[in-house]
């Protein structure tokens, strides 16, 4: 199994969703981000199954979908370094994942 590196970005992307789905309720916000977090880490377990990204043209570079986010990675290795939270009305600028 993978190690799994989380970015600082990836961690602020969490608190940031939690800050936002507080506002309608403290518990669903802590349940929804605890399941985006057990998502992240499934991904170690087979880091290939997830989709490459498709603005970002590369192996490296793949993504997850859960609910309306998505996890987007990077696997180097044997480490996968997960990179951000997206929702998926946001659009992906292509060269912070350089």
């Amino acid at each position: 199994m993978a190690e799994l590196i989380w970015s600082p970005r990836s961690l602020k992307d969490l608190e940031l969703i939690h800050e936002y789905l507080k506002e309608e309720s403290i518990e669903l916000a802590r349940e929804f981000v605890n399941r985006l977090i057990q998502e992240a880490v499934k991904i170690t377990e087979f880091p290939y199954a997830g989709r490459g990204v498709p603005e970002l043209q590369t192996e490296a570079v793949r993504e997850r979908i859960y609910s309306s986010y998505r996890i987007i990675y990077r696997i180097k290795g044997e480490q996968i370094e997960l990179i951000t939270f997206l929702h998926q009305s946001r659009r992906l600028i292509r060269n912070e994942f350089k």
